[in-house]
């Protein structure tokens, strides 16, 4: 007895088996998009990621046209070109815009492999898809980051540097030049100090729209951090057209800001560098409109300044001014002068405004203009105005010992200083220790000391009011004025700013300007006086507008000690 039968080695069919199902659960479980196509386009298959992926229905795929590429996003002659190139090389790997089934573009990695059968002859095409608009979307971002300032979307300091040198390179082929303006804001500190950061960030904002809507498409407008702007012109004809540019600026920054419902007066200082001229570098041209700019903020008459080679050596006059200012409190380098007030009526003389001199010892004098504000940003403010209050005090005190008439005695108060919580106290202080009645004492403020918590201002106005001593706004037009609140405001007179008297006898509007402020003072019971009065004409035209008092140098200069009480009595012996 026996069994026949016959033995057939399969095991390259199991094994061939076994490779077309670990081949089918790849093609099911991979994360990649799937499809298969034959040689005329054509799906016939799709994987379940690549129906995730896209929320197409397998039905509306396989055996219909393949159509993987967002319409219009790709030309023809590219798409050809993958077919063409896979089928040439086996292989087209590159990143394209492919679409979901609502109509929505996605970025894509795509790998086409052909796939050929043992004689060469084309059976399909292998298509792997990757949905890559979450990476791409997050290179954006870091580009974006790195490049561009998040608060303002403009070009931060890397960026616009970056086209800063590109434009110099396209200025040198083309025989051009470049004007680089460096912008930085007056009161952006006070914006940020009063009204918080949050204001602070939307006058950026502000700012840079303005910026963007007052330059050309060609130009690149940058902001280096803080309240630091930058506008680089390329193809600037010359100094002129830099002139115009920074009077554009300008003259866009004039009208008001509205941050949180007030209405912010923020212009700023301008400073202009070319290339060629002032530097053949970004780097170079960078400082050098900075140092114009430094010097257009130190002298306030002038808005912008272009950079010349004599502004190197003022700079380094700066750079120890800290410790020179130190210095200067602790060795009495500093003295007062004062410039008489007088009233046009009465032919006599009401008052003086005491403004501070530095004799630096190697400098000579240096212009309150220069180190004020300097004084400001490093916070010793506060030592030297308290000089000034106690000594003008203490001259008063010594007047009117002699039966010296000078009237009134003002002081400047600093913004810092009339935030600081250690002011109502000190003043009083100061009127106690030099024994003056405080109605001969007056402190004048800028409106910009007031801005953002009115409530405060008011409070510490009251409370200076207490006191007795007589309160003044000064530059009054030029600030923050809200008819709103300088009711409130305890203030004895409104100082009209020299600008609107300057161009007083030949301007069609300023005389219209300071009669307006006459009746404003006069419906509120503020007094006026005017500054910067320099010829008998605007004298004249101040009394026809029934501003009576005046001060400037067509009385007299600012007078030292001396002198002052020379002219006093000089002025007394008249009448």
């Amino acid at each position: 007895r026996f069994y026949e039968g016959t033995v057939q080695d399969i095991t390259e069919r199991k094994q061939h088996e076994e490779k077309i199902r670990l081949l089918a659960t790849v093609f099911a479980s991979v994360a990649d998009g799937i499809l298969i196509a034959g040689p005329e386009l054509f799906v016939q298959a799709a994987n379940p990621a690549y129906i995730a992926m896209t929320a197409f229905e397998m039905e509306e795929l396989v055996g219909q046209p393949l159509t993987l590429f967002h319409h219009g996003a790709h030309e023809r002659s590219f798409i050809a070109g993958i077919w063409d190139t896979a089928a040439k090389t086996g292989r087209w790997q590159g990143e394209v815009t492919s679409f979901r089934r609502n109509g929505e573009s996605f970025a894509a990695s795509l790998a086409v492999t052909a796939v050929r059968a043992p004689n060469g002859v084309l059976e399909h095409y292998v298509l792997t898809i990757a949905d890559i608009s979450q990476r791409k979307y997050q290179e954006h971002q870091i580009r974006y980051q790195a490049s561009f300032d998040r608060l303002t979307d403009l070009p931060n300091r890397w960026l616009v540097c970056e086209r800063l040198e590109d434009a110099i390179a396209r200025a040198q082929r083309a025989q051009t030049k470049v004007a680089v303006t460096f912008i930085d804001l007056n009161r952006f500190k006070q914006v940020n100090d009063t009204l918080g950061h949050q204001a602070g960030d939307e006058l950026l904002k502000l700012v840079a729209r303005r910026l963007r809507n007052c330059t050309r498409v060609a130009d690149t407008v940058g902001r280096l951090g803080g309240d630091e702007f930058l506008v680089v012109a390329p193809d600037a004809a010359d100094r002129a057209a830099g002139a115009r540019l920074a009077e554009k600026i300008l003259y866009s920054m004039s009208e008001p800001f509205l941050v949180h419902g007030q209405e912010i007066y923020c212009g700023g200082a301008i400073g202009i560098a070319f290339f060629p001229d002032d530097g053949d570098s970004a780097d170079q041209l960078l400082r050098n409109a900075d140092l114009a700019m430094y010097h257009a903020k130190r002298n306030p008459e002038h808005a912008f300044a272009f950079y010349d080679q004599g502004m190197r050596e003022q700079t380094g006059f700066h750079l120890g001014m800290e410790a020179d200012l130190r210095r200067a409190i602790t060795h009495g380098e500093f003295e007062l002068v004062y410039q008489p007030k007088v009233d046009l009526a009465e032919r006599s003389i009401v008052g003086a405004e005491a403004l501070i001199r530095w004799r630096h010892p190697t400098r000579g004098t240096v212009s309150p203009a220069e180190f004020i504000p300097f004084a400001e940003d490093t916070g010793m403010i506060w030592e030297i105005g308290a000089w000034t209050l106690y000594s003008a005090a203490q001259s008063l005190a010594e007047w009117i010992g002699q039966g010296l008439n000078v009237g009134v005695v003002s002081v400047n108060l600093s913004p810092r200083q009339f935030q600081d919580a250690r002011l109502v106290g000190f003043v009083r202080s100061v009127i106690e220790s030099a024994g003056i009645p405080p109605e001969r004492l007056e402190l004048e403020l800028t409106e910009g000391a007031m801005i953002g918590d009115i409530e405060k201002a008011v409070a510490i106005l009251n409370g200076l009011k207490d006191i007795g001593v007589k309160l003044s706004i000064d530059d009054f037009g030029t600030g923050y004025s809200s008819l709103a609140y300088l009711k409130r405001f305890p203030i004895d007179t409104l100082k009209i700013d020299r600008s609107f008297v300057r161009d007083i006898v030949k301007s069609s509007t300023d005389p219209a300007i300071v009669g307006t402020i006459v009746n404003l003072a006069d419906s509120l019971g503020f007094a006026t006086i005017a500054e910067g009065v320099e010829t008998n004409e605007q004298a004249e035209m101040l009394k026809q507008q029934r501003c009576h008092q005046i001060q400037g140098y067509l009385i007299s200069r600012p007078l030292a000690v001396e002198a002052f009480e020379t002219f006093v009595r000089e002025t007394m012996g008249e009448e």
